[in-house]
């Protein structure tokens, strides 16, 4: 059966998600298709790893603050080391706490579409990723 919630219900999910990833959390984008879950081995190709900030993933780390709102998680700036980037096109987000406990893999796409990271372009050899990485709740 579907569900549908209120963007209050779906905000409180996402600020449960940014809860669980807790500081300095890290965000690694593989291509390919996202695995069973995160209890799974990662599968693809290790695109880019970034780290958030200090208190959650909402901080502004060197980049704009981020926020939860419409049943939308838009991340605050995050570190990254473009010389370990390789090129290619996201497919999925493997979302883990500092310590290296995988939490969630979330789907990337080029819209803002529900359940999925939104991620425009790919990513390029020793280039940096800039902006902000958006996520809309699954049942919007």
């Amino acid at each position: 059966m579907a569900t549908s919630d209120s963007a209050a219900q779906r905000n409180a999910s996402l600020q449960s998600f940014v809860t669980s990833l807790g500081a300095n959390a890290v965000a690694r984008l593989y291509s390919g298709s996202r695995p069973a879950g995160p209890g799974s081995a990662a599968t693809g190709t290790l695109l880019a790893t970034l780290t958030f900030g200090s208190t959650n993933i909402l901080d502004a780390n060197g980049g704009s603050a981020g926020s939860v709102s419409g049943g939308v998680l838009t991340t605050g700036g995050y570190t990254q080391t473009t010389g370990s980037h390789v090129a290619g096109t996201p497919g999925y987000i493997r979302w883990l706490t500092s310590g290296g406990t995988a939490v969630r893999d979330t789907d990337v796409s080029s819209s803002a579409v529900a359940g999925n990271v939104q991620f425009t372009g790919t990513v390029a050899t020793g280039v940096a990723i800039t902006g902000a990485i958006t996520y809309t709740d699954g049942n919007a």
